[in-house]
């Protein structure tokens, strides 16, 4: 069964060029609503996102990271080898909340297919993982986002198994005319990722 999806959700094919005044409706494609329908699913289509979690370090009035407990007193370094229960190692105190979005791999020299292709000597491999999320997600460099276990129908594994933790190394907002903001994706480098099972 194929869907057939309006390319002008608020216009006609027949007259995109028309202005608002004339027709009433914007000839332009709904960003936002276009990146729900293909996230979250719509009346044509799918859902193509899947459950990730955020973690969001956790915040004093001043708007710093609160320090974990297990911190040295002298070096200020948080407690990694016992696997503090707190914050897992992080060295400050963390929130996690489920978030749905969409994530791919990005490559410096072509992407996925050429991950295997041979790097010449001195070379170096920027392999990225971009995720894909709403406008109004709100995300900083200090939060992490952290990959779940799917089962092979793509829903989480219950409890939840954290598999990789990335960090955001670029967070871009994408705006539309008038500087709307109508998505946001993170770049997080792919080696700098902390894989759990390691």
């Amino acid at each position: 069964m194929t869907v057939k999806r309006n390319l002008y959700p608020k216009g006609t094919p027949g007259d995109p060029l028309k202005s608002n005044s004339k027709t009433g409706v914007s000839p332009e494609i709904d960003l936002r609503s276009e990146f729900d329908d293909l996230v979250f699913g719509g009346p044509t289509s799918i859902a193509h996102g899947r459950l990730l979690v955020l973690r969001r370090m956790r915040r004093g009035s001043d708007n710093k990271p609160l320090p974990c407990v297990c911190r040295d007193s002298i070096t200020d370094e948080p407690d990694t080898e016992d696997s503090c229960p707190y914050c897992l190692g992080e060295g400050y105190y963390w929130d996690e909340e489920e978030i749905t979005g969409r994530s791919m791999y990005l490559g410096a020299d072509g992407g996925n297919a050429n991950r295997l292709r041979d790097v010449m000597p001195g070379s170096v491999r920027a392999d990225m993982r971009v995720f894909f999320f709403r406008y109004d997600t709100v995300i900083s460099y200090r939060d992490k986002i952290v990959d779940l276990k799917l089962d092979p129908e793509g829903d989480a594994v219950v409890p939840y198994i954290r598999e990789s933790i990335y960090k955001p190394q670029t967070i871009m907002r994408y705006r539309s005319d008038n500087g709307r903001s109508e998505y946001i994706a993170v770049y997080c480098k792919e080696d700098d990722a902390i894989r759990v099972d390691e």
